[in-house]
């Protein structure tokens, strides 16, 4: 009997591709032919079979100055303005001839295409195979809006990205895949149906180099404190360490990452308590965590979640600073959208370490996303539907 033959596809961003990969492991387990599709700097690099899905080299910063010279006048309203630009534009011209190939060769079955990278639907639809979108950050029914922007940048559209957008909200893949729980949906009525439940299960390759007193009991029976501005921290320096120096300040232990890219040294003088790394394996360390500072990126709110976690949140673009407002609504955790010195992450951090409501409404919403199907789950329902 010929194994079902199933593409994940993504945009090459770690937020992007990270969270579709204990999906991905549960339908290879589940006996499906699997691959990613996904750009540098992952294909060929993970524990997993990759295809190519955006050209060869071509990075995010690429896209980034694209966007900016092909489209000046999304800096005039950029909430609007940016995702029909990057994602549905312009990342959807390079990706899909890619794809196209790709899957000439390899026709899916399925594609699950994480949201935010609409040419797998634009080229899976031309393929004739089903779709499903994977949710990778809260539901906005402006996402349901990107595979049109996609076919008007493959076609001879000439509208702007936005006004595509703006005149296309829909949903057209054949259901949702969303790991975010009910109790953080800002428009939980909004999200398409069918829905499709699955756990949010934290995932990172594997680091062969990472310190191993990381996993370690604290030390000096310290509670230990967790920040990250993620992989893509829009340059904040400052932002980071200020966050460092901060959850310092209540005389924790703090576990730094300042990213792939980042530069440890940059931080400067930081306390004998801070422990400064580019890259800390977040499924790893998540387990040894009291509370956690970081971007609001989506991946590192619902890993922490998933722990039963406390979070102070201090988004730097992109969707955190909803991400920020969910937090604070739910219970979990404290928003600093409005900014924090020093001071003020000090103040928010021991709050977090020191007041039971953050950390209980943190347990509550972790039963919650204990009791969502799993990946395994969802993976034997969708071979199932096939």
């Amino acid at each position: 009997m010929t194994r079902p033959r199933i593409a994940l596809a993504s945009a090459p961003a770690y937020g992007h591709l990270y969270p579709l990969m204990p999906l991905a492991f549960a339908l290879q387990r589940a006996g499906a032919d699997v691959h990613v599709a996904v750009g540098t700097p992952f294909h060929g690099r993970l524990d997993f079979p990759t295809r190519l899905g955006f050209p060869e080299g071509a990075t995010i910063g690429d896209v980034t100055a694209e966007v900016m010279a092909t489209f000046p006048e999304v800096k005039e309203n950029f909430r609007e303005r940016w995702v029909p630009s990057f994602f549905g534009n312009v990342i959807s011209r390079h990706a899909a001839p890619v794809l196209r190939e790709q899957w000439a060769a390899e026709p899916p079955d399925l594609v699950i295409y994480e949201a935010m990278f609409p040419a797998a639907k634009l080229v899976a639809d031309e393929a004739g195979a089903r779709t499903l979108a994977f949710g990778i950050t809260q539901w906005s029914p402006f996402f349901g809006s990107l595979p049109a922007v996609a076919r008007a940048a493959n076609g001879d559209d000439a509208r702007k990205p936005w006004q595509v957008a703006g005149a296309s909200i829909g949903f057209e893949a054949g259901g949702y895949v969303d790991p975010f729980p009910a109790g953080l949906q800002t428009l939980a009525e909004s999200t398409p149906e069918p829905r499709i439940p699955v756990r949010t299960t934290a995932w990172s390759e594997a680091a062969p180099q990472t310190d191993p007193s990381l996993l370690a009991p604290h030390v000096d029976g310290r509670p230990r404190v967790f920040v990250t501005l993620g992989t893509v921290s829009f340059g904040a320096v400052d932002a980071l360490r200020t966050a460092v120096l901060g959850a310092a300040r209540t005389g924790a232990e703090v576990v730094v990452a300042c990213g792939p890219e980042g530069d440890p040294a940059a931080l400067g003088d930081v306390p004998d308590t801070v422990r400064v790394h580019r890259f800390v394996p977040q499924a790893a360390i998540l387990p040894t965590l009291d509370a956690i500072v970081h971007h609001g990126g989506s991946g590192t709110m619902l890993a922490a979640i998933e722990h039963g976690i406390p979070q102070l949140v201090v988004p730097q673009g992109a969707d955190q600073f909803f991400n920020a407002e969910a937090i604070e609504r739910a219970g979990v955790g404290i928003s600093g959208s409005a900014g924090l010195d020093v001071d003020g992450v000090a103040e928010a951090v021991g709050r977090l370490l020191g007041n039971g409501e953050h950390r209980s409404a943190a347990r509550r919403l972790a039963a919650e996303v204990a009791a969502t199907p799993s990946p395994d789950d969802v993976a034997r329902r969708l071979l199932d539907e096939l």
